[in-house]
């Protein structure tokens, strides 16, 4: 077996970063077209960087980017100049057109009903189908549960992985009432692995408990 060095650089174009909401509050809120501009101008840093030394990137696409008509023609362009994966994360659901038209401000996708989960699943997938063209192979969350992963499994087949978890944060993170940084080190497997149908941080040990 050839033995080989694979990285995977993964860059998403954030709007308005769900910590700017929350910790900088109003003054995000009355700045957000100088919110928008930052945030492009980091992705294009970071686009540049990987490209300028030859590699290739996974580019996340958020709910709140594909409404953002420069961030769409940026993954467009580099997809098609450098090969770059176009991929959609359910991370970013924070934007008005969000806001909107599920009356929340939540945006843990994990925190939904299963209802909830996917209708915004659904509406994710389309609008990214309706930007690209086509649907994603891979998606990801900081918390992909484990019925999250089986719906898009089951509904969106082209999808053969995703990031189901933040390396660093684990289940007592996801509780959203505790903020501690000692929950750091209880994350997911720190390496690719199936996951189970009941706990996505649990591996599967079985194919009858594979949640895809």
């Amino acid at each position: 077996m050839e033995n080989r060095f694979i990285v995977n650089i993964i860059h998403r174009p954030e709007m308005v970063p769900e910590y700017a909401k929350t910790v900088l509050g109003k003054k995000a809120k009355d700045n957000r077209e100088a919110f928008l501009n930052e945030s492009l101008d980091i992705f294009k840093l970071q686009q540049d960087i990987a490209h300028r030394h030859g590699l290739k990137t996974t580019i996340q696409m958020t709910y709140a980017s594909l409404f953002n008509d420069e961030a769409v023609r940026i993954a467009k362009e580099h997809h098609r100049t450098y090969g770059d994966e176009l991929s959609l994360t359910l991370l970013g659901l924070p934007c008005k057109e969000f806001n909107d038209k599920y009356q929340t401000k939540d945006f843990c996708i994990w925190m939904f009903s299963k209802e909830q989960k996917r209708n915004i699943i659904d509406d994710a997938f389309t609008l990214f189908k309706n930007r690209f063209g086509f649907y994603p192979t891979s998606t990801g969350s900081y918390y992909l549960d484990a019925y999250s992963i089986s719906y898009i499994k089951s509904k969106y087949p082209d999808v053969v992985c995703a990031v189901a978890t933040c390396w660093e944060e684990g289940p007592k993170a996801y509780h959203t009432t505790n903020n501690s940084w000692y929950t750091f080190m209880d994350g997911g497997p720190w390496n690719p692995w199936i996951p189970s149908k009941i706990n996505t941080h649990v591996p599967a040990q079985n194919e009858a408990e594979d949640s895809g």
